[in-house]
């Protein structure tokens, strides 16, 4: 699934070629994605200008004239620039396009049909919005934020910081490489964990999030950014998915929250 490198890669790849553009229509292909897509967008965006594009969570957000455009890649949601009209055939997988006046257009593909597109005129109290965590880069993330979180749960700490209500965009390989840095076993139940534990994964965190989205995010199945080159984050992870520690001891594998969970015997206490 894109985390938050990916869909921060991917912002950034729209605003360059989007910002400012007017929408002529948008058109549906195939609307079962995770939820129906809702065939009165196309009359709710005709006409509107694209004022801001940014990311909240693992969401995408287009701020129109008179509401929202509210975008998530799910699993396996790809989203594709084609130049003009009838430059591109429609593929097997392609559910929705946005078309603009200047005739460009930005079609969404999504073989396993789990991403999402939502109008909204109230994006604060949209029910995908509304009940997120703090970002991740955002001064309101620190360790104090993420100990008074942890104070009394009895749950695995490589869990609550995946909650997107506690802290959003930290997926699993994130997760994973994070807590590694910081030297904290993933099972490790939260209400365990120090004060100073938290400062360190709250800063391994940052650190983690911020080289991946230098390096255009991960590429392990699935993404890749609008040009279809992959990310290259992969190339620099140091536990998840990989089989052997810099330790030299064996790297283990633990399912927690059904989530492949890489980290190291030795290196993580």
């Amino acid at each position: 699934m894109p985390e938050l490198p990916e869909v921060e890669t991917v912002v950034n790849a729209i605003k360059k070629s989007l910002k400012s553009m007017t929408i002529n229509r948008f058109i549906i292909m195939n609307n079962k994605l995770r939820w129906k897509i809702d065939s009165d967008i196309s009359n709710s965006v005709k006409d509107q200008k694209i004022n801001l594009i940014y990311r909240r969570g693992k969401h995408i957000i287009f701020r129109l004239d008179d509401g929202y455009l509210l975008i998530h890649l799910g699993m396996t949601g790809i989203i594709k620039f084609i130049d003009s009209l009838g430059s591109k055939d429609i593929e097997k997988h392609d559910h929705y396009e946005i078309q603009f006046k200047d005739n460009k257009i930005l079609r969404y593909n999504d073989i396993r049909k789990f991403g999402s597109i939502h109008w909204t005129q109230d994006i604060d109290n949209h029910f995908l919005i509304k009940n997120l965590g703090p970002e991740p880069l955002s001064e309101e993330f620190n360790g104090v934020f993420l100990k008074n979180k942890c104070r009394i749960r009895n749950v695995a700490i490589k869990n609550l910081i995946m909650n997107q209500n506690i802290v959003v965009g930290v997926g699993n390989i994130y997760a994973c490489e994070s807590l590694y840095l910081s030297s904290i076993r993933p099972e490790k139940k939260c209400k365990y964990i120090t004060l100073k534990q938290c400062n360190d994964l709250a800063k391994a965190i940052k650190y983690v999030l911020k080289k991946s989205i230098k390096s255009g995010g991960t590429t392990l199945k699935d993404f890749k950014t609008l040009d279809g080159t992959p990310g290259y984050f992969k190339q620099k992870l140091m536990i998840y998915d990989c089989k052997i520690c810099k330790c030299g001891a064996k790297v283990k594998n633990i399912k927690l929250g059904g989530r492949s969970s890489f980290y190291c015997n030795i290196c993580q206490k």
